[in-house]
């Protein structure tokens, strides 16, 4: 899947600052605590909202081209969609946090034409590609982005207080986090994991890997009560794939770790729905499940697919490949080791900021090491 820099180097050198801004963001608002009102709140939504989105629509566009065997989006429209993007998601953060709802809303309004547009656009390069193996991977991100559209509206709905009664804004609140995690960061993850996996692990697709990508999307895509039987289907590749090549870079264990904690939530998730008496009392559980979901899930799989890609992209060949990776993998042992018992130290139960000090310095301390190999990579170019 590597494709020439040339063409591709200016859209994703600025989606990748975009991304390492919000993480830089996100990580200064948790290190501020109580300074920043509703710090909680905004710190997550700059890492799943900020940093996930823009990596998503980015590199799903770029697999899609390269499993439909379809150019990609020219420069300049890709350029122009991340602009508005981010711009629609600098207003709807702004604007809920500030209490703006006009200012939300229509930052929604931005960010979610441009969702809209790029999934009716995988949508149409499925419909017109010829056939091809695993193409149908793509239904994953378009499944995702649909996820993302629903979640957003909620969210605003939210945010105008228009829920109603108390049990009214907790089932909204259910329903915004699952749509979101769940499903825009769940199945664009697990779609890219079909082809990302081998491709990190340097080692040949399994068999039948068709059939797990065609049966494990419609549970995936129908709600919590079945997500876990979709995801055991995907995961059977997966594990098959480990046992051929074990993982031995930073980018696979990192992937890896990623997609066990996604596990753990999700497992988690459905235990705390069998054991509650309603529904909308699986909401008071939910942030138990932050620490595993942000940083053993969606941070730490960000990670490791950018220490993969990254070189990829930006390295200009065999030896700038090497040069890059071997910036964004030093320490990486150590970091790796920090994030996750830091999320088991918060798992378990320890006190907060030990967990939260480890895995903070394992995952922050990336972002110099890719800011460090982007300006290697361009000083070179």
């Amino acid at each position: 899947m590597t494709a020439r820099p040339t063409r591709r180097a200016p859209r994703h050198l600025l989606v990748a600052a975009f991304v390492l801004a919000y993480l830089a963001a996100g990580g200064v608002v948790l290190a501020l605590g109580q300074r920043v009102a509703g710090g909680g709140w905004l710190a997550l939504h700059l890492v799943l909202l900020g940093a996930a989105t823009n990596a998503i629509v980015v590199w799903s566009e770029y697999f899609a081209a390269a499993l439909l065997r379809a150019p990609p989006a020219s420069e300049r429209v890709a350029l122009v969609r991340a602009l508005v993007l981010n711009l629609g998601i600098v207003a709807v953060l702004a604007g809920i946090h500030s209490g703006r709802s006009g200012l939300a809303a229509a930052g929604a309004c931005l960010a979610g034409v441009v969702v809209l547009g790029h999934a009716l656009g995988l949508a149409g390069r499925i419909a017109r590609a010829l056939p091809a193996r695993l193409s149908g991977t793509v239904w994953f991100y378009v499944a995702a982005a649909a996820a993302l559209l629903a979640g957003m509206g909620l969210g605003l709905w939210l945010a105008g207080g228009a829920a109603g009664s108390a049990d009214g804004h907790r089932a909204l609140r259910l329903a915004h986090v699952h749509l979101n995690v769940l499903g825009w960061v769940g199945l664009a993850v697990v779609g890219t994991q079909f082809t990302l996996w081998p491709t990190v692990l340097r080692t040949r697709m399994v068999p039948r890997l068709e059939q797990a990508v065609r049966w494990s999307l419609p549970p995936l895509a129908g709600g919590l009560a079945v997500y876990a039987a979709g995801l055991a289907i995907a995961l059977v590749p997966f594990l098959r794939t480990a046992l051929r090549r074990p993982p031995h870079t930073a980018a696979a264990f990192m992937l890896g770790a990623g997609m066990v904690w996604f596990t753990f939530a999700v497992l988690a998730d459905l235990v705390a729905l069998a054991a509650a008496a309603q529904v909308v009392d699986l909401d008071g559980q939910l942030p138990r499940l932050v620490p595993v979901v942000v940083a053993g899930f969606a941070l730490q799989t960000l990670t490791g697919a950018l220490t993969y890609l990254l070189p990829v992209v930006f390295g200009r060949g065999a030896w700038g490949n090497r040069r890059l990776t071997g910036i964004l993998e030093l320490g990486w042992p150590l970091r790796v080791a920090a994030v996750n018992l830091g999320v088991v130290a918060l798992v378990v139960g320890l006190p907060p900021p030990v967990g939260w000090w480890l895995a903070g310095l394992g995952l922050g301390s990336f972002l110099p090491l890719a800011v460090a190999a982007l300006l290697a990579a361009t000083r070179r170019s």
